[in-house]
């Protein structure tokens, strides 16, 4: 016949499998509840003018100026933002970083999910005869 399941065992993997999925949820339902995003991470930048005389000539730069580091076609770019949208834009792109970084978390989430049902699996499994 087959072998008795260990009901200790399964349970233990099934309030694993409750609490990850709850965390899973969390994070999932966090997402949707969110604002606008924009690409990109959020910078301060410093710059020269190149002016003869000035300040920046001998090493203090003028800013700090906001502005996005974004990939496009594979390479990195500062984007400038302009002075009026700093605030929207920061805060949306910071809202996007908190998404990327709560979508990885979910990811590994499934991950784990997927080795406790193969923990499952294997201790619900017998062989005949």
């Amino acid at each position: 016949m087959h072998k008795m399941r260990k009901q200790p065992e399964i349970r233990n993997f099934q309030k694993k499998l409750t609490l990850l999925n709850e965390e899973r949820t969390r994070h999932i339902f966090s997402l949707t509840q969110g604002e606008d995003m924009v690409l990109g991470l959020p910078l301060e930048v410093f710059r020269k003018c190149g002016k003869a005389g000035c300040k920046c000539n001998q090493g203090e730069r003028h800013g700090p100026y906001p502005a996005l580091s974004v990939n496009k076609g594979g390479k990195q770019k500062i984007v400038m933002v302009k002075k009026e949208d700093a605030a929207t834009v920061i805060k949306q792109s910071k809202r996007y970083r908190y998404y990327q970084q709560t979508l990885a978390k979910i990811r590994r989430i499934n991950k784990e999910i997927d080795q406790v049902l193969e923990q499952l699996k294997a201790a619900m499994t017998g062989s005949y005869p």
